[in-house]
């Protein structure tokens, strides 16, 4: 799937979630057999959001995706939609922001002070770095490009 097609999908469901109060966190698509096109959703002001939510935006999205022209999805897919859970993944600026002052862990491509992983309170974020205060006295520096993958770490 390419950018134009997650766009114009993006394009399709944001007024139903506006509609519902609920906010995309993520959306992906992985091809396979079946493919499945994952979307993320969140309440408002990343409020929990409740099953019957859910369900209702899954009916919704599933019917306005079927109107989509050109077919994004010429073959069987399955539309999964859930909540990004307590540890969910923050992959944009965007997630960053929203994640500042709260517990986050880091996942490294390679080992920094001897552990591939770091955990700690998202001081501020660039787009070369993450800065994290990992003890009450200290902040660590983690360039952007030797992460892997960020979430919350709702555990610490």
């Amino acid at each position: 799937m390419n950018l134009k097609q997650i766009d114009t999908i993006k394009e399709k469901i944001q007024p139903i979630l506006s509609e519902k109060h609920l906010l995309l966190w993520d959306l992906s698509f992985f091809g396979g057999s079946p493919a499945v096109l994952t979307i993320l959703i969140d309440g408002q002001d990343h409020q929990a959001i409740r099953m019957n939510q859910i369900s209702e935006v899954t009916s919704l999205i599933s019917d306005a995706l079927d109107k989509v022209e050109p077919d994004p999805f010429p073959d069987r897919y399955n539309l999964d939609i859930s909540s990004p859970g307590i540890d969910r993944s923050i992959k944009t600026d965007e997630h960053l922001d929203w994640a500042l002052g709260q517990p986050i862990k880091l996942n490294l491509f390679e080992k920094i002070d001897g552990s591939k992983s770091a955990e700690g309170i998202l001081k501020s974020f660039s787009d070369l770095e993450i800065s994290l205060e990992v003890s009450p006295a200290e902040v660590k520096n983690f360039p952007r490009e030797k992460i892997s993958k960020i979430s919350l770490n709702q555990e610490a």
